[in-house]
């Protein structure tokens, strides 16, 4: 008789154990699908900037993701060479001794030997739904920015 007790109670034990593992498992398996997409959106950003100039760094700083992973925004910053209108409208380093130090003179002549970068804040959006990835638009740089309201009018002369 006390065997029958000891297989009653393992078994009123056992089902809410199971249950909470099956549960664990299908939300875990939902954060998963949600993790999965900013990855890709990132990739996507990458794939993007080296095709449009191979000259850009890429450096990615901030992802994020909405309820359900249907929208992701990835930031970060675009580095290329300064070009030659970029370094006329550069403030030139502060040479003078009285404002900016004893050294002041010296470390403008070894930024002035160094290549010059410009950094520019770029975002992405891409968006998602349960077949995969549907959009994908540049947010930043202007530059990278297309206006897809333009193209989307069709002409209404008639």
């Amino acid at each position: 008789m006390a065997v029958a007790q000891n297989s009653g109670t393992s078994m009123k034990t056992r089902t809410p154990v199971i249950a909470c593992c099956l549960l664990a498992a299908a939300l875990s398996a939902g954060c998963a699908a949600v993790y999965k997409d900013p990855g890709a959106c990132e990739q996507t950003m990458r794939e993007s900037a080296k095709e449009l100039s191979a000259e850009d760094t890429l450096k990615v700083l901030h992802t994020g993701t909405s309820i359900h992973g249907s929208r992701v925004v990835v930031e970060g910053t675009l580095e290329h060479p300064q070009t030659a209108s970029e370094a006329a409208v550069a403030k030139a380093p502060n040479t003078n001794i009285l404002e900016a130090g004893l050294l002041a003179p010296v470390t403008a002549a070894i930024e002035k030997s160094r290549p010059h970068k410009t950094v520019v804040a770029a975002a992405v959006e891409c968006t998602y739904d349960a077949n995969g990835q549907t959009g994908f638009r540049w947010l930043a740089p202007a530059r990278l920015v297309k206006d897809s309201t333009k193209s989307d009018e069709t002409p209404s002369d008639e």
